[in-house]
C-alpha cells in the first residue's frame, strides 16, 4: 500500500463531513505507514540484521542457552588451561569464564577490560602504565591484584610457542607490580600496537579449575557438559540470560542437525548454505565478518606479474560480486586493502577497484600486451599464459571453484590459465601447498590469510615478511610501517594505516578480494544480539535476552 492519503470528496458537505472525511483519511495514512514502513521502496530485510525492535517490556533475566561444546577441548589441555587454545569455539568459551587486562571490539578496536586505563610511562616511550580495575573478584570470592597478572604472565612464558597467545612473548618484555592494582609492562618496542598483546586471559594463582572474573562461572563440567551460570559479582552489570549449558557434539555438522532437532539454541557456522537455516518467527541467521582475507598474490620475480600496470589490468578482470554470489552464496564481503571493511583503521573513501573490461584493456595495453586476431592476449609474440596455484581439500572446495572462476574471468580478457591444485588442511604448518607456494613456481597464487586483531601489516608488505609469499620488494612501505608500530595514540596509528592503504592501492603488491563471512543460526527467541564478530563471537553476551514466543 502506499503511503498516501484517499482523496475524499468535501464539495457540498456540511462541515462535520468535511471534518470526518478527513479524519479517516489521516487515520488511512498512518496506517499505510505503519503496514509499509516506507511503501515500494523500502529494501528487503538481510539476514545479518537484527529483526525490527517490537513493542515488548525491557528485557527480563533468566532462561538458558544452549550450544554446542568446542571439539576435543581436553585435548593436550586436560586442565582446561585457558592460555591453551587451539579453536576459536574454545577461545570463545573461555571468554565467558576468563577476562584480559584489554579487551578488543567488534571494530577490532581496544577496549578496557579488566584494566581501567593505561598511559605511556613518562620514564620509557616503550613502557606503559596499567591500572587495573579496583574490586574485581575472582569466582572464588578473592580479589584481583597485580600479582595475579604477573602470574599469569609467567605462565604464559612457560608454555612457549605452545599457547595460543605466543605473540604476546615477542611484545612484552617484562611486567612489574608498582601496587596491589597498578602495572608496569614493558613492551619490546613502543606504540599502541603493542599493546594488542595483552590481550591474553587472567587466570588466579592458585586458583580452582574455571576460577576467572568473567560474566559466567562453571557450576559443572564433564566431557560431555558444561554448565555455567551468570555471575551476580561480575564487576559489570549482570548477564540477563542466567543459565548457559555446552553440550559435546563431535562436529559442526552434528551441531547444526542437532538445532534442528531442538536440542541447541545456537550454532555458529561457516557453512555457506547457512541460509536454509532461516525460518520467519523460528530461526534467525546472522552473518559476521571474520579475519578470513582472500588474495590474489602476484609473483614479483616474474616479469608480467612484477608489471603494476599489469597488477591493475588483472584487478579490474575479476568480477568479485559475481564471485561472492556465485561460490560463496553471499558469505563474503568485497574489499580493496588488507584491513577489514568493519575495522577502525579501514579507509571507506579510498580509491575503489571496481569490475572493469573496458579498463582492465587499457591497462593490459600499458603493459606491454597486445590483442591477436584469435582473440588472445601477446606479450611479444607469445601468447600470455599464467599458472594459478590454489589449495584445496576433499572436504571444501570453495577456494578451487573460485579458482575456476577467476581463470574464465581472466580467458574473456584473452588470457590463458593453468590451474594448479596442492593439498592443504587449515592449521597445517607444512603441506603439499605451503611447498608449491615457497617454491614460487607459480604466476598468481589464490591463498587465505587470517589476520591478527591488530592487524599489524609487516608480515604482508615488508621485504621480509613472514607472509610475502610473491617477494614483493616492499622498501615503498619500510616507513609507513616503521611509522604505525610506533605511533603512541589512536589518531596517529589511524593515519598511518590510512597512508599505507592509500599506498597500497597505487602499487597493489598483491590483490585483496573479499573477507569471508560465517554465520550464527540461533532461535528468533534469542534477541539484543548486535555487533557479533570473529573470534569474540560471545563478547556482548551480557545483552542477550530470551522472549518467549
Amino acid at each position: 500500500m502506499k503511503n498516501t492519503p484517499n482523496k475524499q470528496k468535501t464539495e457540498n458537505k456540511p462541515l462535520i463531513k468535511a471534518l470526518a472525511a478527513l479524519i479517516a483519511a489521516l487515520m488511512l495514512f498512518c496506517a499505510a505507514c505503519a503496514r509499509g514502513n516506507g511503501g515500494d521502496s523500502t529494501p528487503a530485510p538481510s539476514v545479518t540484521d537484527e529483526p525490527a525492535p517490537e513493542a515488548s517490556p525491557a528485557p527480563a533475566q533468566g532462561g538458558k542457552l544452549r550450544m554446542a561444546m568446542p571439539e576435543n577441548l581436553q585435548v593436550g589441555n586436560e586442565s582446561y588451561d585457558p592460555l591453551i587454545v587451539n579453536t576459536e569455539e574454545a577461545l570463545q568459551l573461555y571468554s565467558l569464564v576468563f577476562e584480559p587486562l584489554i579487551a578488543i571490539d567488534e571494530t577490532n578496536a581496544l577496549v578496557p577490560c579488566l584494566a581501567i586505563n593505561w598511559s605511556v610511562s613518562p620514564n620509557a616511550a616503550n613502557a606503559w602504565v596499567v591500572n587495573l580495575r579496583e574490586g574485581v573478584r575472582w569466582h572464588s570470592g578473592d580479589t584481583l591484584t597485580a600479582d595475579d597478572v604477573i602470574y599469569t604472565w609467567e605462565l604464559l612464558q612457560s608454555l612457549g610457542s605452545e599457547s595460543y597467545y605466543s605473540k604476546s612473548l615477542s611484545s612484552i618484555l617484562g611486567m612489574t607490580r608498582i601496587d596491589a592494582t597498578t602495572l608496569l609492562v614493558t613492551m619490546s618496542s613502543p606504540g599502541i600496537l603493542e599493546l594488542y598483546s595483552l590481550n591474553f586471559p587472567i587466570v588466579k594463582r592458585n586458583g580452582a579449575v574455571f576460577c576467572g572474573t568473567g560474566a559466567y562461572r562453571v557450576l559443572s563440567y564433564s566431557e560431555d557438559r558444561i554448565s555455567m551460570a551468570a555471575n551476580p559479582n561480575w564487576w559489570d552489570r549482570t548477564a540477563y540470560i542466567t543459565e548457559l549449558e555446552f553440550l559435546a557434539r563431535d562436529s559442526n555438522e552434528t551441531a547444526l542437525a542437532s538445532y534442528s532437532a531442538g536440542q541447541l539454541d545456537l550454532v555458529p557456522t561457516a557453512l555457506l548454505a547457512a541460509g536454509k537455516y532461516g525460518d520467519a518467527g523460528v530461526t534467525v541467521v546472522r552473518d559476521y565478518m571474520t579475519q578470513g582475507m582472500e588474495t590474489l598474490l602476484f609473483n614479483h620475480r616474474r616479469s608480467l606479474t612484477m608489471n603494476s600496470d599489469f597488477r591493475r589490468a588483472v584487478a579490474h578482470s575479476i568480477n568479485r560480486t559475481r564471485i561472492i554470489a556465485n561460490v560463496y552464496m553471499n558469505r563474503a564481503r568485497s574489499c580493496d586493502v588488507p584491513v577489514p571493511p568493519d575495522s577502525w583503521l579501514y579507509n571507506g573513501s579510498s580509491q575503489q577497484i571496481d569490475f572493469n573490461p573496458t579498463l582492465a584493456d587499457q591497462y593490459f595495453a600499458k603493459a606491454g600486451l597486445r590483442a591477436g586476431e584469435d582473440e588472445l592476449l601477446y606479450h611479444g609474440t607469445e601468447p600470455v599464459m599464467l599458472t594459478l596455484l590454489v589449495s584445496a581439500t576433499s572436504e571444501n572446495t570453495t577456494r578451487s571453484d573460485a579458482a575456476s572462476a577467476i581463470a574464465a574471468q581472466l580467458a574473456a580478457r584473452g588470457i590463458t590459465v593453468e590451474i594448479v591444485t596442492a593439498a592443504h588442511s587449515y592449521g597445517q604448518q607444512e603441506s603439499e601447498f605451503l611447498t608449491a607456494l615457497r617454491q614460487m613456481n607459480w604466476d598468481i597464487a589464490l591463498v587465505g590469510f587470517n589476520l591478527s586483531r591488530s592487524n599489524e601489516l609487516s608480515p604482508y608488505l615488508s621485504t621480509n615478511g613472514a607472509n610475502n609469499f610473491g617477494a614483493y620488494p616492499g622498501e615503498l612501505f619500510t616507513a609507513d610501517l616503521r611509522d604505525a608500530r610506533s605511533a603512541p595514540d589512536e589518531e596517529s596509528l589511524r593515519a598511518r594505516f590510512y597512508d599505507i592503504q592509500t599506498r597500497f592501492l597505487e602499487e597493489l603488491p598483491f590483490l585483496v578480494l573479499y573477507f569471508r563471512l560465517n554465520s550464527l543460526v540461533a532461535r528468533a527467541s534469542l534477541k539484543g544480539v548486535s555487533a557479533i564478530r570473529e573470534p569474540a563471537l560471545l563478547r556482548n553476551i551480557k545483552n542477550w535476552y530470551l522472549k518467549e514466543q
